[in-house]
């Protein structure tokens, strides 16, 4: 296994380990009022965050310096490509909410050389389509349902490509993806935003606290004690809960690729949601080879 802890502690970079959400789909599905407003608003919140990404990285990175770093001359160019469809979705949505639109913010990302960027865009491309795949259930207007999936579909090419082509590693994790929520996709957009316009509207969401796991299992978290509470891993439509005992978790040795995890009070899968979620997310990141099989998870 991997590990880094991303998005609420996102210091130290990949391999990966965390972000700062909680799940949907596998566990509970959240029903709340959110109107389409509010989620092409939270939409648009998490594409300007993408676009001022991938902007400021190929400002500051040459191609020569993609080189350097040992990746060859068309990944640069094709991450250019991405940055591009970054901008026309921001445009779209942003056309889309007309005098309701959002603005970007001040953004801080925490990598230092190419190889940490080419990481995190391949984690920002995951959860955007999570934070799409998620959101899908609760848009009223099929119109806008359409867009969303456009722009869903899309993000999950980037993802894969950065994955696999420039990464060289799966291009998916398993038969399914994991859906995240508002909550937990808005806790991850918060850790890298430094400030945003007064002007901006308020969305109706909330940040959960930070959630580091080491690699032995150990968890950290605000209100962490050593017995009592669970840790719950979602990868693609399942999900489990595992007992804490000793400030410790004994982490599951057979997932595949990216799963999530948050520190809940509640012992049932069907029943963790925003309620009762302590901490979270960790991304926990078990890479494997095209030997093997990539089945339903079963841990």
């Amino acid at each position: 296994m991997h590990s880094t802890t991303v998005f609420a502690t996102l210091s130290a970079l990949l391999p990966l380990l965390t972000l700062t959400s909680a799940l949907l789909g596998p566990h509970q599905l959240h029903s709340r009022s959110v109107s389409d407003t509010q989620i092409l608003q939270y939409a648009l919140t998490l594409e300007h965050l993408e676009s001022t990404f991938y902007s400021t990285a190929l400002d500051r990175f040459s191609e020569s310096d993609f080189t350097a770093a040992g990746y060859p001359s068309w990944v640069r160019g094709r991450i250019s490509q991405i940055a591009e469809h970054e901008r026309q979705h921001v445009d779209l949505l942003s056309g889309a909410l007309g005098k309701d639109k959002v603005d970007a913010c001040q953004y801080k990302f925490p990598y230092d050389d190419v190889k940490g960027f080419v990481g995190l865009s391949s984690v920002l491309e995951s959860v955007g389509v999570s934070a799409y795949l998620g959101a899908a259930a609760s848009i009223a207007e099929k119109a806008y349902l359409t867009v969303a999936g456009s722009i869903l579909t899309t993000e999950a090419r980037h993802q894969a490509w950065l994955s696999s082509a420039a990464l060289q590693g799966p291009a998916w994790s398993g038969p399914e993806d994991t859906p995240l929520d508002f909550n937990e996709v808005f806790s991850l957009a918060s850790s890298f935003i430094v400030s945003c316009p007064s002007n901006n509207p308020a969305l109706p969401f909330k940040a959960f606290p930070a959630l580091t796991i080491s690699s032995d299992g150990s968890l950290t978290y605000p209100t962490a004690k050593l017995d009592g509470d669970y840790l719950l891993i979602a990868e693609g439509l399942t999900s489990k809960t595992f007992p804490i005992h000793g400030g410790k978790v004994d982490l599951p040795k057979n997932i595949q690729g990216l799963a999530y995890a948050v520190v809940t009070s509640e012992k049932e899968a069907s029943k963790v949601g925003d309620d009762n979620i302590l901490a979270g997310v960790a991304i926990l990141d078990y890479p494997f080879n095209s030997k093997v099989s990539n089945h339903v998870p079963k841990f």
